[in-house]
């Protein structure tokens, strides 16, 4: 029996002789014993529902049932459709709906993608080999999520904005040649990626990127969440805590957060220093394939003016020294006004993009 809430106590949602209201389930017209599961080997999501006696449905998502509105009457039937998640981004994406919307219209309700939990609830795509390629640049990039109140400038408004990141390293750079690991000082690799020539520059904008330091890999991808929105900044500089402009690096959140699996729940309480125990690394597709290497991020060491932080080339989150060398995966966010325009997001099929 499919449970809901109502907005008048009219009783439980069931079916008739025990309730208010009927439920019947199809697969575009063809009728289902039951409600698909979520995640379900068939790929199917929720697409719509057709109620009698003026009633509606409300999909609510996160617990995966429909939520009924305006229910006056006893007796009344709602029909529920659901269709293929590939169908589904097909529709949205001829309904020109925005990549922000049709993401959280039809990839929220899969397993491929997940709500961080953290203030801003961002939606990222997790797990081993999500479908998450993109055409960017005219090379392939990956979608990390859809990120919330992400802003152009300090005092400007939030808005939901897709971030993507480069499948490929654009070679092995270090973080910073002078010393200092304050990355709006410049540094060094700062300066490299901002003079990159990026064929797709339509289609970013500036961001507001925070960059609060923090002073040990100890700690979880929700505590380096909060650290990266801290007060306090880089050793190289206490008080540089945001950074505008508009290609950056992954945080260390952005790689704890992208596990998923059956070890996720294990993985988001464990320090990203122990990522690479528990099956996290491999469950996490933002690990990157590369040999005895780092892979740098944004984020700064707090107390010492010299380290940031990157991930081991076994895949747990480290301090490392700027002078070293690492792998680089340009970040960017796309401007909010950009559609997904066709794809069906797999490697052979990567998703492109248009204003």
């Amino acid at each position: 029996m499919t449970m809901c809430t109502l907005n008048e106590a009219k009783g439980m949602c069931g079916y008739y002789g025990h309730s208010d209201v009927y439920f019947a389930y199809y697969n575009g017209n063809t009728w289902l014993d039951d409600i698909p599961k979520k995640g379900n080997s068939d790929n199917l999501v929720y697409d719509h529902a057709v109620c009698d006696n003026d009633a509606t449905v409300e999909w609510d998502n996160a617990n995966w049932s429909p939520k009924v509105k305006n229910l006056t009457k006893a007796k009344t039937r709602c029909s529920l459709y659901f269709v293929n998640k590939d169908t589904a981004m097909k529709n949205c994406i001829a309904s020109k709906k925005t990549g922000v919307e049709c993401l959280e219209e039809v990839m929220s309700q899969t397993t491929e993608m997940a709500y961080d939990e953290t203030f801003e609830n961002n939606l990222r795509y997790i797990g081993a080999s999500p479908n998450n390629y993109v055409t960017f640049n005219g090379e392939s990039w990956r979608i990390i999520g859809v990120m919330n109140n992400i802003k152009s400038t300090e005092n400007g408004a939030g808005e939901s904005r897709i971030k993507i990141i480069r499948s490929a390293s654009i070679g092995s750079i270090p973080w910073d040649s002078s010393g200092s690991n304050n990355w709006a000082r410049p540094a060094s690799l700062n300066t490299t990626l901002q003079a990159r020539s990026e064929a797709s520059s339509s289609l970013i904008d500036n961001a507001v990127w925070n960059l609060g330091g923090i002073d040990t890999a100890n700690k979880t991808a929700s505590n380096f969440y909060t650290a990266e929105r801290g007060i306090t900044g880089c050793g190289g500089n206490p008080n540089t805590i945001v950074w505008i402009g508009k290609v950056g690096l992954i945080y260390p959140s952005d790689y704890g957060y992208a596990v998923g699996g059956t070890v996720r729940n294990t993985c988001l309480q464990s320090n990203l220093r122990n990522y690479h125990t528990n099956s996290c690394v491999s469950n996490d597709w933002l690990k990157y394939s590369m040999n005895s290497l780092y892979e740098w991020t944004i984020q700064s060491n707090s107390t010492v003016a010299y380290a940031v932080f990157a991930v081991n080339y076994t895949g747990y989150i480290d301090g490392a020294p700027i002078s070293n060398s690492g792998y680089v995966r340009p970040v960017v966010y796309l401007k909010s006004s950009v559609k997904i325009t066709g794809g069906a997001g797999s490697s052979s099929s990567p998703y492109t993009l248009s204003l």
